[in-house]
């Protein structure tokens, strides 16, 4: 963030804070945090616990009156439009026209409901790529309705697929809390890692399975990167190019030598997440540094028909083109061809099983 973006944000939760009846200081995004948490608990505690975080998402979607409408083609468009005609709520009128592919979801509020209408509807863009955003768009949308409690400032709300004002900036952060809501969440990832010893991409599949069905896998593995106590790192790679070479091949006049002058792609990191206790290593993976051709995550992304391939190998092999090797020891490594990418779990060779204090960084592991 820039400066005048902390600032931005910074503004924005006071007045989310001074909307949600909190102080207007101090750590108030944690405070805004565990309000949103503590509404859900309460919600819980009236209601009974529900089995798995997709009937948590309607409970409390019903707790705060609002219907969710899945839209995954025109005729479940036409469906919702003859079902809730806009000659009598014009505002779905702009539905047809705003729900587009930039755009992941629309909240507005009915002026003319039926008696057995909720006020609320969240149209949800489920068609192609989005669907696979569906399950946090769901929660995005519910945060915004349980962000501005009593106070209602909307009748059309556009979710747009790219979000940088420090509103939505907010919203995501705690849709991301909620979504994987903790108290459901981290007992399921805890049998699991118990029964895994380690974290890995079955164990992510089975945490999925038992307690959050409805969200996509990258997000299920971020969520277990976080909720997992031992240190690991996730890491998405594919083939790209380096600063300079992207300035070559902008810059550059076509001409038939090209073919054997213009560089050549390589396998280098698109995303990176690090848990609280990877982050406390001190180990530093750079976005676009390139993935070592000898290792694990290089073999399972040239060999896309293969299962899963793991195994451990020297983190020295990490370098970046400036700093050199990103850390020294023997690192676990699991990796997954996925689509035109791989996916990587890397963690200590030694880790401890379940929620377990962590300890000293092991000594075969350290910052370079």
């Amino acid at each position: 963030m820039t400066k005048a973006e902390r600032q931005a944000y910074q503004q924005e939760l006071r007045l989310a804070a001074k909307r949600l009846g909190l102080a207007a200081h101090g750590d108030m995004e944690t405070a805004i945090v565990n309000h949103a948490v503590g509404k859900v608990r309460a919600w819980i505690s009236a209601h009974g616990q529900p089995s798995n975080l997709s009937d948590l998402l309607e409970l409390v979607a019903t707790s705060l009156n609002l219907e969710i409408a899945e839209i995954h083609s025109d005729a479940d468009l036409n469906a919702l439009l003859q079902r809730i005609p806009p000659n009598r709520e014009p505002v779905l009128a702009r539905l047809a026209n705003e729900l587009d592919d930039k755009t992941d979801a629309i909240i507005l509020q009915l002026q003319h409901r039926q008696a057995w209408e909720r006020p609320y509807l969240a149209a949800i863009n489920c068609r192609g790529w989005h669907s696979f955003r569906k399950y946090f768009s769901k929660w995005h949308e519910v945060v915004h309705l349980l962000l501005d409690g009593a106070q209602l400032r909307f009748a059309f709300r556009t979710t747009h697929v790219k979000r940088k004002h420090p509103e939505e900036v907010l919203v995501d952060k705690i849709a991301g809390v909620l979504a994987f809501y903790p108290d459901l969440f981290d007992p399921v990832l805890d049998e699991e890692l118990q029964r895994g010893g380690r974290l890995t991409f079955a164990v992510v599949d089975r945490v999925r399975s038992r307690v959050a069905p409805d969200a996509s896998r990258h997000a299920a593995v971020l969520a277990c990167v976080r909720g997992c106590q031992e240190a690991v790192y996730f890491i998405r790679a594919g083939l790209g190019f380096n600063r300079s070479e992207k300035h070559m091949l902008e810059d550059s006049i076509p001409s038939p030598s090209d073919e054997q002058n213009s560089p050549v792609a390589k396998l280098r990191v698109r995303e990176t997440t690090a848990n609280s206790a990877a982050q406390a290593l001190g180990i530093r993976i750079h976005h676009n540094m390139q993935i070592p051709a000898g290792s694990i995550a290089a073999t399972a992304f040239d060999h896309p028909t293969r299962s899963v391939q793991s195994g451990s190998e020297l983190l020295e092999t990490w370098r970046t083109s400036q700093s050199g090797p990103v850390g020294r020891g023997q690192v676990e490594v699991e990796a997954l061809r996925v689509g035109d990418e791989v996916w990587c779990l890397v963690t200590p060779a030694t880790v401890r099983s379940s929620r377990q204090s962590v300890g000293a960084v092991p000594q075969h592991f350290n910052r370079a």
